[in-house]
């Protein structure tokens, strides 16, 4: 009995962790007849260099509604043009108001597209993720090839 008991135990918290590793895609149904207007994400998208471990924010200000239903996901893309899912949680703040978060640290030196869909309209925002060497200033050595200052004349 005792064995059973324990086993149903290490299956109850397997299944509650599976659970724990987010998703690669949200639906979010709103009830609103808005669209994606007014749309604001937080970091302002095509930054460079955010950090590994931010959320992501997406909000319609007073005034704008979003969507009766959209979608989100978040992608790494490669240099091959290749994308792979990104695993997320998201979370209703209030009604117009979320927060997408990794479920992992983000990879370092990432390109990241986030993709907000509805039936009608798409918005994409890319997002490069901080480097470990990113922000090092690299100093050029005693007679190293190169230049310090470049001059371009055109007609």
């Amino acid at each position: 009995m005792r064995t059973l008991l324990c086993s149903l135990l290490a299956l109850s918290l397997l299944m509650l962790c599976a659970g724990c590793g987010g998703s690669a895609r949200h639906t979010v149904i709103t009830n609103e007849d808005g669209s994606m207007l007014g749309l604001v994400i937080t970091p302002e998208p095509q930054a460079l260099g955010i950090d590994r471990g931010d959320d992501f924010y997406l909000d319609w200000p007073a005034g704008y509604a979003p969507p009766r239903e959209f979608t989100v996901r978040l992608r790494q893309v490669d240099t091959d043009a290749t994308t792979e899912a990104v695993l997320t949680n998201l979370h209703t703040l209030s009604t117009g108001h979320y927060r997408l978060s990794p479920a992992s640290t983000l990879p370092a030196g990432a390109f990241l597209l986030l993709t907000i869909t509805s039936n009608r309209e798409a918005v994409r925002a890319m997002y490069l993720t901080d480097d470990d060497a990113f922000g090092v200033t690299r100093e050029a050595k005693p007679g190293a090839e190169g230049q310090e200052e470049h001059t371009v004349r055109t007609r």
